[in-house]
């Protein structure tokens, strides 16, 4: 054979199965978020305390180059390590079909309760003190603290209005049976949350009463959506 001549070899014609036979896509990217989130606060943080800087005060930050390059490393790490959690969970088999619905229930009431809340909450102190008297007040809260209260009260409603779609799914409660419990729940949390920051105004029922049907429209078709992705990824590695 001519030593010019190249052979090559054919190539396939479908891609090689991946064996990922149960999956969860809420438990993978549950996973993705903690690695994300894990990952980068590490970074960040145990970096400014082995160079010896003071955190940032996000409300008013005053970067230098070594905080840039510590919130870029954070970012771009964390990134990676919630790719890797990602795809480390969905070699996690969860083959009962109702855990795997409780995960995804969980995780997208979890998801969407926080980012709702945080919007709600946000806008609620606008509305009640003005741009700049709600900034000064996080200010005066703690920006980062603010932040975390928030999202994690969010979170904490999401969850518990989660248990109750799920219980009113699973018993076939009407849906005023789901408003009678997740509305209550939400009005105590948003009265309670916005009493931290020293509002009295009316806002917390606005806020207590829109959380819990925002919810039911947003997402039940992202619970489908997890649904039919687990269906499918099951299907295509039979």
């Amino acid at each position: 054979m001519d030593w010019q001549n190249k052979i090559i070899a054919p190539k396939r014609h479908k891609p090689p199965k991946v064996r990922i036979r149960y999956p969860c896509p809420a438990l993978s990217r549950f996973s993705g978020m903690a690695s994300f989130l894990v990952v980068g606060l590490g970074i960040y943080y145990g970096g400014t305390a082995f160079l010896g800087l003071e955190p940032l005060d996000w409300a008013a930050p005053v970067w230098t180059a070594k905080h840039v390059g510590l919130v870029a490393a954070g970012i771009l790490l964390g990134a990676l390590g919630g790719l890797l959690g990602f795809a480390f969970a969905m070699t996690i088999e969860v083959r009962n079909e109702r855990l795997s619905d409780l995960f995804i229930v969980l995780w997208q009431f979890l998801a969407n309760g926080g980012l709702v809340w945080v919007m709600a909450i946000g806008t609620a102190m606008s509305v009640s003190l003005g741009k700049e008297e709600a900034k000064a007040a996080v200010i005066h809260f703690g920006a980062e603290r603010a932040f975390v209260h928030v999202v994690a009260t969010g979170s904490v409603v999401g969850l518990l209005l989660g248990i109750a779609f799920l219980l009113a799914l699973i018993i076939r409660l009407p849906f005023i049976g789901y408003l009678a419990f997740s509305v209550p729940v939400s009005l105590f949390a948003a009265r309670w949350q916005l009493n931290t920051y020293g509002i009295d105004g009316k806002s917390w029922i606005v806020v207590g009463l829109v959380i819990p049907p925002l919810l039911l429209a947003l997402t039940p078709p992202m619970i489908t959506r997890d649904r039919r992705q687990r269906r499918l990824v099951m299907e295509q590695s039979s």
